[in-house]
């Protein structure tokens, strides 16, 4: 990814499209889930990939890949991190992710598949009778077992999906969650009870101009960070209040991801630097 040809640019666009996505976090009764909702939602063509961070701490915690190289374009794989693995079974040597609906519980009872190994959803279109996600899915929940790489606690999430292997041979990212308390349960498609009207980011505006960042919420903002593509932090700024101005002039011409929090809340954006 290092190269800048056509085809490893188009796979660092999916891989920031996390960081760029809004990030809402809810309590509700049983622990934290941390939401968040990749808008708009991000297809990957064939030969595309995203890296999905659940806790924005930088490292990847699933990978969902649509390869070129593989079942000649015809196969949905996903691979989790170190300790990670997918709410599903092994057969026949494969590892194959349960197409989960929206309310199945995801926890330490759940079946997985074998930690660290790479999952095939639809691997060679419908040719295994295994491939749960074989053909057109839409609102398909991929149950996730990680362990925090930050804090070496075990966590469960989802990933919501549509994929249409066989057809246009496209994989869709909707939004993903997880369970922020340590060895607790989540429901497929569980959002967190904070619902878009209870944000603090409700009247968030922002803008650039005259290299700097401007930022406008009706929240009191606590700081914004600002990474480059490849995920490296090139500005932070403490804030305390409704609006600020981040100063551009030092960074060469590109795009950035701006983290902006706010009463305990965090909100991503993506900006250019020309």
């Amino acid at each position: 990814m290092k190269k800048n040809t056509s085809k490893n640019l188009t796979k660092r666009l999916a891989q920031y499209g996390a960081m760029s996505a809004a990030v809402m976090a809810g309590a509700d009764a049983n622990g934290q889930v941390v939401y968040t909702d990749v808008d708009p939602d991000l297809t990957l063509q064939v030969g595309d990939l995203f890296s999905l961070d659940f806790e924005s701490d930088t490292f990847e915690d699933v990978e969902v890949r649509n390869p070129d190289g593989l079942a000649g374009g015809n196969a949905a794989i996903a691979f989790p991190s170190s300790g990670g693995a997918f709410a599903g079974f092994t057969s026949g040597g494969y590892e194959y992710p349960l197409l989960m609906a929206s309310g199945d519980v995801i926890d330490a009872a759940t079946g997985y598949t074998t930690t660290g190994v790479r999952g095939d959803l639809n691997y060679y279109g419908c040719a295994y009778s295994n491939s749960q996600w074989c053909g057109d899915v839409t609102d398909g929940y991929l149950g996730v077992r990680f362990i925090s790489l930050t804090s070496g606690t075990t966590h469960y999430g989802w990933v919501r999906l549509d994929t249409d292997v066989n057809g246009d041979n496209l994989i869709t990212i909707k939004d993903f969650a997880f369970e922020a308390t340590p060895d607790t349960a989540i429901a497929a498609g569980d959002q967190g009870s904070l619902g878009v009207t209870d944000s603090a980011f409700g009247s968030f505006e922002y803008y650039t101009s005259n290299n700097a960042l401007h930022l406008n919420s009706a929240s009191i903002m606590d700081q914004v960070v600002l990474h480059n593509v490849v995920g490296q932090e090139v500005a932070r700024q403490q804030i305390n209040g409704t609006s600020a101005s981040v100063a551009m002039d030092r960074l060469s011409a590109g795009v950035y991801i701006a983290t902006i929090t706010a009463e305990g809340q965090t909100k991503s954006i993506k900006i250019s630097k020309r």
